[in-house]
């Protein structure tokens, strides 16, 4: 039930994706309007995600779940029936809003239902079931928009969310029974305040820059001013600590050994997955000529391959979770980098076939360092604060998911058609953006290679 809700957040990002350009051409919404609506549904996720962690350290977090679950539900019947851009947008903020309350508490509730030396099993399986579903959700998007009858078939897609939400909700408020807990006190409005701003002024600004809408000075502004109130916040935070009081983040938290590398790790971890998936399946509509049925089926293997993978780390030592990570990710960035060559060089009648391939080899990448980094990360954090560290790794997932995704389409769309150097082929675009995106994941790799070591507690 855990899982499955927390698939469905994944799933609205992965699965939106292939329906971009359906959703532009029936609601009549401008090329940033439209990348807006997918990027905000990530920021606003984000936003939610540390404060929402924080009250499932002062409230029974199952409740703090089934309020956001049933936000999600209800944003999702809102996207159902916008009758334009602006309804679906303001409906996708809503989703997100409600993702960022639920997530935190499934990732808390694993930690205090489960004993220390049995979480690698379900942490591993939920990060399966979450990996799977962004590699799922385009198949399912292919497969629901052709069948469907209709130009606004994408509707269909919001439906899936409500049906779900119907049969799981009243499971999950049955039969999830959280175990007593240490409870803290204290709630930091200021740090709220603070860290609200700072995301989205350093953020938004990105998500709106499209070929009809060129970097502004206004952008630059709105950058500075995010900052500034990052750097506020963060000293905000900090100074809490120092008197004792419950802060938004808690800077002591990041004494425990690898959560510092590991919340890093996993933010350029799905800022690779998130951007890298939505370019590649945009990329294979409109450059190969795919339709949205076909570019899914291509990418069906490659989910099957992250569920094998994912079922077989389940069952490693966890003491190999260093090298795990960092193999890991270094083979999802050359897998990355040969997509990125095969958009600029391998012929069009043989390009999905070749990335469908080289997307197998990615996903046994992610299958290794994602379950690994996401047990390793978590492994030393006590139950009391199990919400709020579960939630700092959602927000740099989704921080890192943002940031891509907006790179990733800027570039996209930028140099979409232009020609390759050497090859000529026009496909500069998807070409150097799935390049970035690989380059996140040999980044993290790097990281994961040099955190071999313990760490001493401060």
């Amino acid at each position: 039930m855990l899982a499955a809700t927390a698939a469905l957040t994944i799933l609205d990002v992965s699965k939106v994706g292939v329906a971009l350009p359906a959703i532009q051409e029936t609601t009549g919404g401008s090329g940033s309007t439209v990348q807006f609506m997918l990027v905000g549904y990530t920021l606003a996720y984000a936003l939610f995600l540390l404060p929402s962690g924080r009250v499932g350290d002062l409230i029974p977090r199952k409740l703090v779940f089934l309020v956001g679950a049933l936000l999600f539900v209800g944003a999702s019947v809102v996207c159902a029936l916008a009758p334009d851009i602006n309804w679906l947008v303001a409906g996708r903020l809503a989703q997100g809003a409600g993702a960022g309350i639920l997530m935190p508490q499934v990732l808390g509730l694993i930690q205090r239902i489960f004993p220390a030396g049995e979480r690698a099993k379900p942490l591993a399986m939920l990060a399966a079931i979450t990996s799977a579903t962004s590699l799922f959700g385009p198949v399912l998007a292919g497969v629901v928009m052709e069948l469907v009858p209709s130009t606004e078939s994408w509707r269909a897609l919001f439906w899936i969310n409500v049906a779900v939400g119907v049969v799981v909700l009243p499971l999950a408020f049955r039969f999830i029974v959280e175990p007593p807990s240490v409870r803290i006190s204290g709630f930091d409005t200021v740090g709220v305040l603070l860290l609200a701003p700072a995301i989205v002024l350093l953020i938004a600004p990105l998500s709106t820059i499209s070929k009809t809408t060129p970097p502004a000075w206004w952008m630059l502004v709105a950058f500075v001013i995010g900052a500034a109130f990052a750097v506020a916040f963060v000293r905000h935070e900090v100074r809490r600590a120092k008197m004792g009081l419950q802060s938004l983040v808690d800077p002591l938290i990041f004494a425990y050994r690898h959560l510092t590398s590991g919340v890093f790790i996993s933010g350029l971890m799905h800022a690779a997955g998130t951007a890298g998936t939505l370019i590649i399946t945009i990329a294979l509509q409109q450059a190969a000529g795919q339709t949205a049925l076909e570019t899914a089926l291509w990418m069906l293997p490659s989910a099957a391959a992250m569920i094998v993978g994912s079922i077989i780390v389940a069952r490693m030592p966890q003491s190999r979770g260093y090298r795990l990570i960092a193999i890991g990710t270094g083979i999802g960035g050359v897998g990355l980098l040969a997509i990125a060559a095969s958009f600029g060089s391998v012929p069009t009648a043989m390009l999905p076939m070749v990335v469908c391939v080289l997307l197998v080899v990615n996903s046994l990448g992610s299958a290794f360092s994602g379950p690994s980094n996401q047990a390793r990360t978590l492994a030393e954090v006590p139950e009391h604060r199990a919400s709020i560290a579960a939630s700092m790794i959602q927000f740099s997932q989704r921080i890192g998911s943002a940031i891509g995704m907006a790179i990733a389409l800027i570039v996209y769309y930028g140099w979409e058609y232009e020609t390759v150097p050497v090859t000529g082929q026009p496909t500069l675009g998807p070409t150097v953006a799935i390049a970035i995106t690989a380059g996140f994941l040999i980044v993290a790799s790097i990281i994961a290679s040099l955190d071999r070591e313990k760490r001493v507690r401060g």
